[in-house]
């Protein structure tokens, strides 16, 4: 499967959403849904940012934490909801603290080659974005995970 990503596009939309009072922004395209949170099977012997797997419409789906995954404190947020998002693998879910909406970010008011230090690694990161005078970290979640990773948990849910 091809990734499109969002700075291919002149006006690109991206989800915006917060971990840890921070926000983020993902790529509309390649996100299926969001849904409330569920409560997960734990699967021993995972990486620590694996939640476990939810039944989502008959499909098992992967749900991973965004805050352990970026190395936040572990809190429950009243607001939590689960992204769900493409992968190579299949459909994986992202435990996020809150949506804050739709925003369209131009490619111009994207910087690509900011030096910071961040929770995110840089694989995963798109650039910074400028909207409406927030700075908002833009990350592709098909990248959340290296393949290994990736490949590891789409095998357990489909077992």
């Amino acid at each position: 499967m091809t990734e499109v990503t969002a700075l291919q596009e002149e006006d690109a939309r991206y989800l915006i959403f917060r971990v840890n009072q921070e926000l983020y922004g993902a790529p509309l395209l390649g996100i299926r849904e969001v849904i409330e949170p569920q409560a997960t099977k734990p699967i021993p012997n995972t990486v620590s940012f694996f939640n476990g797997v939810i039944n989502l419409r008959g499909q098992v789906v992967g749900v991973i934490d965004l805050r352990k995954k970026f190395g936040y404190p572990p809190v429950e947020h009243p607001r939590n909801v689960v992204v769900v998002f493409d992968t190579e693998a299949g459909p994986l879910g992202a435990l996020v603290d809150e949506i804050d909406g739709v925003a369209r970010i131009p490619s111009v008011d994207v910087e690509t080659g900011a030096v910071v230090r961040s929770f995110v690694p840089p694989e995963f990161l798109i650039g910074i974005g400028k909207q409406e005078g927030r700075l908002v970290s833009l990350i592709q979640f098909h990248a959340l995970l290296g393949s290994e990773e990736l490949r590891g948990i789409a095998g357990l849910a489909r077992d």
